[in-house]
């Protein structure tokens, strides 16, 4: 079961929240809301990776870029979890 640990507001129009897995403890998960769009799958990771909430935010700030722009091809790509 997953549970959430934590979320950011660190930049404009974006909410990153981070969840760990109970069963797991090392298993984190990052998911974002964009510009009200919800459950934007970010990164999960498998143990501590440094500066991972910044990549995550990079990835969040590409997404909100794109749909900013009009690039609606972003909503039909496959929304999955990057590894790390």
């Amino acid at each position: 079961m997953w549970k959430i640990i934590g979320r950011s507001r660190a930049r404009r129009n974006i909410v990153v929240t981070e969840s760990i897995n109970t069963e797991k403890d090392n298993n984190r998960r990052f998911t974002a809301t964009i510009n009200k769009f919800q459950n934007w799958k970010l990164i999960e990771t498998i143990g501590p990776v440094p500066s991972i909430l910044n990549k995550a935010y990079e990835m969040a700030i590409i997404i909100r870029d794109r749909i900013d722009a009009g690039d609606e091809t972003v909503f039909y790509e496959p929304n999955i979890f990057k590894k790390m």
